[in-house]
């Protein structure tokens, strides 16, 4: 992304970090503080939410808030795990965070609902072709915003559904780019 200029939000798993094949902290504190992303809180350990005690929900988003504090980020979005959070939590990830996103894949118009984005993830077996026909799509409707995310590159995990090859998300770049779209931290979007 650095190559065409773009900046994006990077939504992590505090708990996670440095565990093999995700980045950790040096890099995570080098995208925000060096390259000017944003990065998102995404609970500890990205449990969904909507199966845990709502004590243990809350201590994990909040502890999760903290370690991105802690090393010197300012998080200001917060991912949904699954896009699953019963409505008592939502008065306590607000208290935390300026933006929630879910995940949804819908049309966004002005005026946002900051706590209820919407979002589509790239999918295992998807190539270039499905992400530049959704932001065509967003485009011709009139979409202010759309979100499209990415969670891993070019490995060969069997269960993670979220896998993305280097050469398609090249492709995505390179289009986004000659389209002249603006790319851009979820937190510079209000």
């Amino acid at each position: 992304m650095q190559k065409y200029g773009f900046r994006g939000t990077n939504f992590v798993n505090t708990a996670k970090m440095g565990n093999p094949d995700l980045m950790n902290w040096d890099e995570c504190v080098e995208l925000e503080l060096i390259h000017g992303w944003e990065t998102g809180g995404h609970t500890l350990y990205h449990d969904q939410l909507n199966l845990l005690e709502l004590e243990e929900a809350k201590d994990n988003i909040s502890q999760d808030f903290q370690n991105l504090k802690e090393r010197g980020l300012n998080p200001k979005s917060f991912a949904l795990p699954k896009g699953q959070c019963p409505y008592q939590l939502y008065e306590h990830v607000q208290s935390l965070y300026e933006n929630i996103r879910g995940s949804s894949d819908f049309a966004m118009h002005k005026p946002f609902n900051r706590y209820g984005l919407g979002y589509l993830a790239y999918q295992t077996g998807w190539t270039a072709k499905q992400v530049k026909a959704r932001i065509l799509r967003g485009v011709m409707d009139g979409e202010d915003l759309i979100i499209i995310g990415f969670h891993r590159f070019d490995t060969d995990s069997p269960i993670d559904p979220d896998i993305c090859k280097s050469e398609d998300f090249e492709e995505i770049l390179r289009f986004v780019s000659e389209k002249d779209y603006q790319v851009l931290p979820l937190k510079e979007v209000f």
